[in-house]
């Protein structure tokens, strides 16, 4: 349940951060209306999303999304957050069945105008939530140089007529090694940069929900690109019961990740064209059922040996140092990595720190007591290289102290007989 709050504070820091900056002196709003229009129909867009995006937008958001889950009024923000989306904006709204719109009360200054509608490209669907936030100078260009611009003077009317055009779009399915399909599974579509880079795309009209219970999954609303796909197994999921029973699992160290063209590493994707309008099936994902294996351990202190009970385990590719997994050390300084496949590894502890999470056994369950606890001690990083060709069980992890230099003061030991 925390981590749906931490996305719903995280969809308010985004209305928030589309506000424009707060103007040196108080001046009459006026208003916006338009209509929107499809131009493959020549109908109109129902309820189609319709923002003004200043052109000077704030970089600054209200909320800051890095301290979110630390601040100790969480649920008063929380309750500001969703006041705050409830509320809506005056910057914001959606079309009638006409495909009209009216926003009344707007500032004075200059605006693009941007209208999303499901299967529709959109100038911001080539960008991250997280770049959005950042409106930076790439992310402006790229909506002045796709959308409408309207000026907006103090007391006057202002009218706008957009045209949206139907995107690409990519399908296919996800399945088991053996042929069953992958139900309840979240493809991610990632697009190719300009800088030979992959960037996920974050939540937008492009995006799917869950693959059905065939695995079938479909993106649309692209625009012209080189993209991929990929998929990770469900291990993160929310189930309820009756009344107040929801529970939440997450057993991120058993995520393994695929892509598209049977790939099992981003270095290894090809690229998927993606002409203007043009729709391409077929791109199925496979979730391997042979030669995957077991990583386990343990991470203690190097000073005295005994097990530290926070941290975070990262599984890097060897070359790119790319991280492919990631994990949690538990209470009792173990962690656990299932389902990865043959090959060079790099495996890294960071953050480990001896806490007092064991003095709150009454803060409702391992998140719980982790959010509330406080750090007695903190650790230097450690990492160990794998090759793994089996189960690679009984590693050791050996944490520095403080303030030794990581690359310096780090000890991983195997235990004896693992790879």
């Amino acid at each position: 349940m925390r981590s749906f709050a931490l996305m719903l504070l995280f969809l308010s820091v985004s209305l928030l951060a589309q506000q424009p900056a707060p103007a040196a002196q108080p001046a009459s709003s006026a208003q916006v209306t338009g209509r929107v229009f499809c131009t493959d129909t020549g109908q109109p867009a129902r309820f189609a999303g319709v923002q003004l995006i200043s052109e000077n937008p704030s970089k600054s958001p209200l909320l800051d999304p890095a301290s979110l889950g630390k601040d100790p009024n969480f649920e008063k923000i929380l309750a500001t957050a969703m006041t705050a989306i409830m509320k809506g904006s005056n910057l914001s709204t959606i079309t009638a069945l006409d495909g009209t719109f009216s926003l009344d009360k707007v500032p004075p200054g200059t605006y693009y105008v941007v209208a999303t509608l499901a299967g529709y490209q959109s100038p911001l669907g080539e960008f991250s939530q997280m770049e959005r936030l950042k409106a930076d100078d790439a992310t402006v260009k790229a909506v002045e140089s796709a959308a409408e611009k309207i000026v907006v003077q103090p007391s006057q009317a202002a009218h706008v007529e957009i045209r949206i055009e139907r995107g690409a779009y990519i399908s296919g399915a996800i399945h088991y090694g053996d042929g069953s399909p992958a139900p309840g599974v979240t493809p991610i579509l990632m697009v190719l940069g300009k800088d030979g880079k992959w960037k996920d795309l974050g939540p937008a009209s492009t995006t799917p929900a869950q693959t059905d219970d065939r695995g079938h999954y479909r993106f649309y609303g692209m625009q012209v690109g080189k993209y991929a796909v990929k998929a990770a197994l469900p291990t993160v999921q929310a189930m309820t019961g009756l009344g107040a029973n929801v529970s939440l699992h997450m057993n991120m160290g058993d995520a393994l990740i695929v892509y598209s063209g049977g790939v099992l590493r981003e270095k290894d994707v090809k690229p998927i064209e993606v002409g203007h309008g043009q729709e391409i099936e077929g791109i199925d994902l496979i979730f391997p059922l042979d030669n995957l294996h077991t990583i386990s351990g343990s991470v203690v202190a190097k000073s005295d040996n005994h097990p530290v009970d926070s941290g975070s385990i990262t599984l890097q590719d060897s070359d790119t140092k790319a991280t492919l997994r990631t994990a949690s050390v538990e209470q009792d300084g173990s962690f656990h990595l299932n389902y990865v496949p043959e090959g060079q590894y790099l495996l890294q502890v960071t953050g480990a720190a001896d806490t007092d999470q064991a003095a709150n056994p009454d803060a409702g369950g391992d998140l719980a007591r982790l959010m509330h606890s406080k750090t007695l001690k903190s650790y230097g990083a450690a990492e160990l290289p794998i090759l793994l060709k089996s189960d690679s069980t009984g590693l050791v992890l050996q944490v520095p102290d403080l303030p030794s230099t990581p690359a310096q003061g780090s000890v991983a030991s195997p235990a004896p007989g693992t790879p």
